[in-house]
């Protein structure tokens, strides 16, 4: 029943998901600081591993920082009014793509605009409390990441190259026996494109998977079982 709620109804990333939310927000509280902008980097920080989340937080934190200092930047000069909230978006989106931190930049400029809306008190300080919410929701999101429910692809890929090996001898079938009886039906040639088509989106998926799950090891010790299907995979 366990694993059913976790693979099939939830899902591992959704549940990762909600924890990473509800540990960011009582963090936040705890420290009085508005909760939004915290929830918002943790929600988008919870990646298919834990390299990618720390990967991705290291690009996020600055490009958060360059859509703080814009919408402080334009409040000052604006205050709360429609050019504030377009300057802050296009400026924030202009230098991230310029610095090429691209990981960070719908994140970035969702708080930079979301920001302008809260702002009342002192703008410095409220550029350092924005740099602390996005600090609370990177870590605890790779926290989250690393230690509950951490990613595992095993079975996935082990089913994928079960089908593959399957889809292949089948694959094989369709090219050998038109080739034996000197058939040139173009509806078998397309359902052998089709397939070829169909296969090759599998072997994208899988390789994805292994490069996932190869990722997974520099931060988790792999089961014996693991290791031979990655070699395996390596392999085949």
């Amino acid at each position: 029943m366990k694993n059913y709620l976790s693979n099939r109804i939830l899902g591992r990333r959704i549940i990762k998901t909600a924890l990473a939310v509800f540990f960011t927000s009582v963090i936040c509280e705890w420290l009085e600081w508005p909760p939004v902008f915290a929830v918002i980097t943790a929600i988008v920080s919870i990646e298919p591993t834990v390299g990618e989340s720390i990967r991705k937080g290291i690009v996020r934190f600055p490009a958060s920082a360059i859509g703080s200092f814009y919408a402080v930047l334009f409040i000052y000069f604006f205050e709360n009014s429609p050019i504030t909230y377009t300057l802050a978006a296009f400026f924030t989106i202009i230098t991230c793509y310029k610095l090429g931190l691209h990981a960070g930049l719908l994140v970035a400029t969702l708080t930079s605009v979301a920001m302008v809306e809260v702002i009342h008190a002192n703008l410095f300080i409220s550029f350092v409390i924005r740099l602390g919410t996005t600090t609370v929701g990177l870590l605890v999101s790779t926290i989250v990441n690393m230690f509950i429910l951490p990613p595992n692809y095993t079975k996935r890929i082990s089913m994928d190259l079960h089908q593959l090996l399957k889809g292949t001898g089948e694959t094989l079938e369709l090219i050998v026996d038109p080739l034996m009886k000197n058939d040139r039906n173009q509806q078998k040639k397309e359902r052998i494109l089709s397939r070829f088509d169909q296969m090759k989106r599998s072997l994208d998926k899988t390789e994805r998977l292994l490069h996932y799950q190869a990722d997974e090891a520099k931060y988790h010790r792999l089961k014996e079982s693991t290791k031979k299907l990655l070699i395996k995979s390596k392999k085949i």
